[in-house]
């Protein structure tokens, strides 16, 4: 499944006042965003052309196209263009359009209060989303990090085996339903909500998942705060994948968390991981008791928190 059309009303997104000259004005952002969408073979579908006001017509417009409703994605600015889709499977993004007051726009996928950040990777993302197509959220020379899909955990229960995967961290439910449960919640509610958490590392040009690395939120001291961890199969380690991984987890977490600190939890007798940790600029803090068992803090301050 890709993205193959994006469904809208011109008329919807004119933000010409009363006292403008010119009858029709679009943000800036929203005439680069269309006139880029041809690059990537994504067809524009203007609603008002086709006096498309009710599903019937919507569907008979798409087949036209020769477009199903998944392939598609609605940016509305009413309540009423978004209820014709309702039950099509189309992802929708709601546009708060100062010009058409008291919207509620409450069965949009996303909201977006201007388009001076949207571009088709972000129409993709929110398709995918509505889709539960999983995010490839960073690209390093040798992998891919993308979100975890309960399809991945066959070859996550494989480099779990390994003694020496599990001697420092945490290892899956032996009961697998009980781990399928866990991942759907997680890919709900983490990815869902944050945006970000833990990712399983692809390896580009096999495709074989050769770990998994990331980002989590937990509670130091009363405060929210940022986690990196990872895991590497055994047969992928002392080959450089983990600071890989990690120095472009680092530069997500900087531009995209809004942390000002990030910190690694390690086992005092993880000399790799603590030596990986201060060779990207970590330095210990404290010894912590979480769960039962004695870790050492290391935080690394992001390059945009003020010294």
């Amino acid at each position: 499944m890709k993205l193959r059309g994006l469904i809208l009303s011109m008329k919807e997104l004119n933000i010409a006042q009363s006292g403008d000259l010119e009858r029709f004005v679009m943000e800036d952002g929203l005439t680069e965003l269309l006139d880029g969408l041809y690059r990537y073979g994504v067809l524009i579908i203007n609603l008002d052309m086709f006096g498309a006001d009710c599903q019937q017509k919507l569907r008979a417009i798409l087949g036209l196209h020769r477009l199903a409703p998944e392939d598609c994605l609605l940016l509305a600015a009413t309540d009423r263009s978004l209820s014709i889709i309702g039950g099509m499977g189309i992802a929708s993004i709601g546009y708060l359009n100062p010009q058409i007051p008291g919207q509620k726009l409450s069965e949009a996928g996303m909201l977006a209060e201007s388009f001076e950040e949207v571009d088709f990777h972000f129409l993709e993302r929110v398709y995918q989303r509505e889709h539960g197509i999983p995010w490839t959220v960073i690209e390093t020379r040798r992998c891919l990090l993308r979100e975890i899909t309960v399809e991945d955990l066959d070859n996550l229960y494989k480099i779990y085996q390994s003694e020496n995967v599990t001697r420092y961290t945490e290892g899956l439910y032996e009961d697998r339903q009980q781990e399928e449960e866990y991942t759907r919640a997680y890919i709900e509610n983490m990815y869902g909500f944050y945006g970000y958490g833990m990712w399983v590392a692809v390896h580009k040009e096999t495709g074989q998942i050769i770990g998994r690395a990331g980002l989590n939120c937990l509670e130091l001291h009363g405060e929210p705060s940022l986690e990196m961890g990872y895991v590497i199969g055994e047969e992928f380690q002392n080959q450089g994948y983990a600071t890989e991984l990690c120095r472009e987890i680092l530069r997500f977490a900087e531009e995209e968390t809004g942390f000002g600190q990030i910190h690694c939890l390690i086992h005092k007798d993880n000399r790799i991981s603590i030596r990986l940790a201060e060779n990207l600029g970590f330095i210990w803090q404290e010894e912590l008791e979480i769960q039962g068992k004695l870790l050492q803090r290391y935080t690394r301050k992001s390059a945009c928190e003020p010294k």
